[in-house]
């Protein structure tokens, strides 16, 4: 709580812990609570008993009682009284701005509470790992905005291990990663099935064929994503690593993956949601296996707003076609 003295720890340590060693009925009396923060700050703001009181609706008598109260529990002098005037002691501005901290984050539990009880509104923090985040995450942006206009957004691209991570500690609400995802604190619904293709430079050998076979790839220079991105595992265990992976070329992003391709210094796998269909210098070929992965919403078991997130996943999963 920022820099304390000594003497402000003890009187917060006594905040604390309380009178432990004095009989059940003074330890009642001498209690405190948030009430009471809320009388020491109105003192503090005002400097008057008397406007104090009619800012905390309460007469003058009752908040001069309970700030005694609370000095005595302390045991310490917050206020120092004259006629005409109240001043506050050092120790008591320490004081004061830890109250004003914890009177913040008690208005902050609410919010969080109340949020729960209406989920469609607030804040949503939404996570993607980037093979996905530029491809997919402008459109579900779109299509919740659409569907809860009240909903604040947060949007996070993040390597999977790291959105993980924010999840389970409950620092980021929900991300779009690929299945399986072993954490079992979390839980997940499916979105959609993305295929891989094989891309290719337009005056590469295989650019006229329809369909490839995986064995064909071991004949190839296979560019991957850099170690951490979940994209490079997942083509490594589609074309067999041992057989390439000692001369793979490691990129920081399937936009450099597409340009190695475009000029000619290798083959890599590429997801169909980032498939440039416009793109003329590069040819996506159908693979005969269909190596896949499914892309789902995951979130805490735990989390408040698990139901909302139920509803999101029905709401973002693609639909096949009738």
């Amino acid at each position: 709580m920022g820099n304390i003295n000594d003497g402000l720890a003890h009187t917060l340590d006594k905040m604390r812990h309380g009178l432990s060693d004095q009989p059940a009925s003074i330890i009642e009396a001498s209690s405190m609570n948030l009430r009471d923060l809320n009388y020491l700050v109105a003192v503090a703001d005002c400097r008057n008993f008397s406007q104090a009181a009619n800012q905390c609706a309460i007469g003058q008598p009752t908040l001069s009682v309970q700030i005694k109260k609370l000095e005595d529990y302390l045991d310490v002098p917050l206020f120092v009284r004259h006629k005409n005037q109240v001043l506050i002691t050092d120790t008591g501005a320490e004081i004061v701005e830890v109250a004003r901290r914890i009177i913040a984050d008690s208005e902050q539990i609410r919010h969080i509470a109340a949020q729960a009880q209406t989920p469609v509104g607030g804040k949503l923090s939404l996570g993607a790992f980037p093979s996905v985040a530029s491809y997919v995450l402008p459109e579900y942006v779109f299509r919740i905005k659409q569907h809860y206009p009240e909903m604040k957004m947060m949007v996070i691209e993040e390597k999977t291990q790291s959105l993980i991570e924010l999840m389970l500690q409950m620092k980021l609400d929900a991300a779009l990663l690929a299945l399986p995802v072993t954490a079992p604190e979390l839980e997940s619904s499916s979105l959609f099935v993305d295929p891989f293709t094989l891309a290719v430079a337009s005056d590469h050998p295989l650019a006229g064929e329809h369909e490839v076979d995986l064995t064909l790839i071991k004949q190839e220079n296979l560019l991957l994503l850099d170690e951490g991105h979940c994209l490079r595992d997942q083509a490594l265990e589609v074309c067999h690593p041992s057989r390439f992976v000692e001369d793979d070329f490691r990129a920081s992003s399937l936009e450099t993956l597409r340009f190695m391709v475009k000029n000619g210094l290798g083959v890599t796998l590429m997801p169909s949601v980032a498939i440039q269909p416009e793109d003329g210098d590069i040819h996506y070929i159908a693979i005969r296996q269909q190596p896949s992965r499914t892309i789902a919403l995951v979130w805490h078991k735990q989390h408040p707003r698990r139901r909302l997130f139920q509803e999101l996943a029905c709401l973002l999963a693609y639909k096949p076609l009738a």
